[in-house]
């Protein structure tokens, strides 16, 4: 792929001119309009059309019974899928469908000879969009014999498909310029724009993937900075002896245009700060549409605003500062809302949520929630600030908690932190302080875990996948390191550190199936004499680790509990496929799991658990339901969750 760029001011139109003409005088093909550079040899008039019905001659049937509808069949002989194509496209295939489905559409001699006429430039048409540019193609339509249908069959040999042999790009307007002022922001957008072309050399030249190249690149460069730009002239020159096409290409990228004045319009008790400070950009910078896209969801995910709409002014006049606008439409300062859910893990549940969205006027947000169930209930409160300037927001977050294990151990923590969010494109960092506190007492009261301590945790996390709710393409990713000290320990207090990690990925395979590998690990760094509470330590088993496995029951045995172990790891993969093209949200999986949690990473012991599941994007939220087999218990476990707001 080439550029016909002239340095400087380099004559630049007498260049192009003289590049457009070689390229498009000996044969063209504009925007659709194409000229062979030899006539075809097998063109219609070598082709049989002696056999379609003619006049009358002396001897034959009646004219008023040549009137009547002729009773036929249509026989195309082609390669697959060019068979398919031409009985979906020719008129005369599409005739013969619509008279099968309703008898009495019949069709006259003189109708059928113009159908079949027409059929070989027809078929020509669409064996060209297809790249086959040196088609021969025959038509013969039998005798008339009394008691049988006419057969007009088409023979197709549609011979060898062109590829593209040459890609060239020329520029008009402010992309130009910069380009030949070395710009480095032009020339990355020309190296993407190259890179990324859809039609590249080598590639069979189907028309369909010409028209989406064009409007790829056209809407990359309108996305990057020339939201403006058109294309001047696109043309392909296609040999149909050689079978190749040379692709030219010139586009005026208008003027460039930059950010400028935001106004945020609709805001009455949210302040604009809230907003603006969240813009990934600065007066200044060049246009993107993606920018802007990407603000626009970030406000929505603020949940101030029950509305979002964000808007450049692209009038060339003021392309040097264009001004954003930012309509929106609060939200109620307060809601309140209720829930009801179950899970294999924790069972069933209520729970009652609090919201308030400029708490005392401090440009703080503020979530309280408070869920009750048989084997888990937390009282939870988070205040986050508005957002302050480079996309940095303020946390502070408190909660308490109960949880019964299936041995009825009885797990009780608390924890306050105070952190600060760090939001950018795909990756998010939070750095918080954090005291807690939790105790596991065993179904006879014995407590056989209970630490407090003080700690410091950078955690980082990854997103980059093309569903929140269902992901089929992408990863995620999450990275915590914390270090600290416990006191108020049931043995030793002491410092220790703690790094946990977990990768997940998701890959579309072929027939509409999607793969998920998932892999996790973590370990605790402290002396063996030293407590750490049991929420930083680990344990496995449940819906979302090891399945198969009661939920956090793979862990450390101590007077007969389990508590949490210094070491884990665990991975999973699942297979996945819609159930039915009707109901695309309804999945069925399969799966393997295996994870353990110990004391030492040595004394790890993966257990495995396989089996199969469903996933459903239901209205009221997601459901996983599965049956897994976990081979150390030698039983079968159901793992559902679904929850409902209301």
């Amino acid at each position: 792929m080439t550029g016909c760029k002239p340095k400087g001011n380099r004559g630049r139109r007498g260049i192009r001119a003289a590049c457009l003409l070689g390229l498009v005088l000996p044969a063209l093909w504009l925007d659709g309009a194409w000229a062979q550079s030899e006539p075809d040899p097998a063109s219609l008039d070598n082709e049989p059309a002696a056999n379609v019905p003619a006049p009358a001659q002396p001897g034959e049937a009646p004219r008023a019974d040549r009137a009547k509808p002729v009773v036929w069949r249509l026989q195309i002989d082609a390669p697959s899928p060019l068979d398919k194509l031409l009985r979906n496209y020719l008129d005369l295939a599409r005739f013969q469908e619509e008279s099968s489905k309703d008898q009495s559409l019949g069709i006259r001699r003189s109708e059928l000879r113009r159908l079949v006429v027409s059929a070989p430039d027809q078929a020509r048409a669409l064996l060209e969009a297809e790249g086959y540019f040196n088609a021969h193609i025959v038509t013969r339509v039998s005798d008339e014999v009394e008691g049988q249908p006419v057969v007009v069959s088409m023979e197709v040999d549609p011979g060898p498909q062109t590829v593209v042999s040459k890609v060239q790009f020329v520029f008009e307007g402010d992309l130009d310029t910069r380009l030949g002022n070395s710009d480095p922001l032009a020339q990355a957008l020309l190296d993407r724009l190259e890179r990324n072309w859809a039609l590249p050399e080598g590639q069979v030249f189907r028309q369909a993937d010409w028209s989406a190249a064009k409007n790829g690149a056209l809407a990359r460069m309108r996305a990057e900075g020339y939201p403006l730009a058109s294309w001047s002239g696109t043309s392909v020159t296609v040999d149909a002896q050689t079978r190749q096409a040379k692709i030219f290409l010139v586009a005026d990228s208008g003027t460039a245009v930059a950010f400028g004045d935001i106004k945020v319009e609709g805001l009455n008790r949210q302040p604009a700060s809230a907003v603006i400070n969240l813009a990934p950009f600065h007066k200044g910078d060049p246009y993107s549409e993606k920018q802007l896209l990407d603000w626009q969801e970030r406000i929505q995910k603020l949940n101030m605003f029950d509305n979002v709409f964000v808007t450049t002014d692209l009038d060339p006049t003021q392309a040097q500062a264009a001004p954003v606008l930012v309509q929106l439409h609060e939200l109620p300062m307060q809601t309140a809302t209720t829930g009801v859910g179950i899970s294999s893990d924790t069972g069933p549940r209520v729970s009652g949520e609090h919201v308030h969205r400029n708490i005392f006027g401090l440009d703080w947000q503020s979530k309280a929630k408070v869920q009750i169930g048989r084997k888990e209930s937390t009282g939870q409160l988070d205040l986050t600030s508005h957002p302050w300037p480079g996309r940095r927001r303020g946390l502070i977050s408190a909660q308490g908690s109960y949880l019964l294990d299936d041995n009825d151990a009885v797990t009780t923590s608390q924890y306050l932190r105070v952190g600060l969010l760090r939001e950018g494109e795909r990756l998010e960092r939070t750095d918080y302080l954090e005291f807690q506190r939790a105790e596991v007492r065993s179904s006879e009261g014995l407590v056989v875990s209970n630490a407090s301590a003080v700690s410091g945790t950078s955690q980082w996390i990854f997103r980059d996948v093309d569903s929140q709710i269902l992901p089929t393409k992408g990863s995620t990713s999450l990275a915590q390191l914390t270090g600290g000290r416990s006191y108020s320990a049931l043995n030793e207090p002491g410092y220790f550190g703690r790094a946990y990690a977990r990768v997940t990925g998701y890959l579309p395979l072929w027939s509409h199936w999607y793969a998920t590998a998932r892999a996790e690990v973590g370990q605790v760094f402290a002396r063996d004499a030293v407590s750490v509470p049991d929420t930083l330590l680990f344990r496995a088993g449940g819906d979302d680790s090891v399945r198969g496995y009661a939920y956090r029951s793979l862990g450390v045995l101590n007077e007969g509990v389990v508590v949490g172990g210094r070491s884990m790891s665990a991975g999973s993969l699942e297979l996945a496929h819609p159930l039915s093209s009707k109901m695309p949200s309804l999945w069925g999986a399969l799966f393997i799991d295996a994870g353990d949690a110990a004391n030492r990473f040595g004394d790890l012991q993966p257990k495995v658990g396989y089996g199969a599941g469903i996933r459903w994007r239901s209205p009221v939220g997601p459901l996983r339901l599965d049956l897994a087999y976990g081979n150390e218990v030698q039983r079968w476990r159901m793992h559902f969750s679904v929850g409902i707001s209301l």
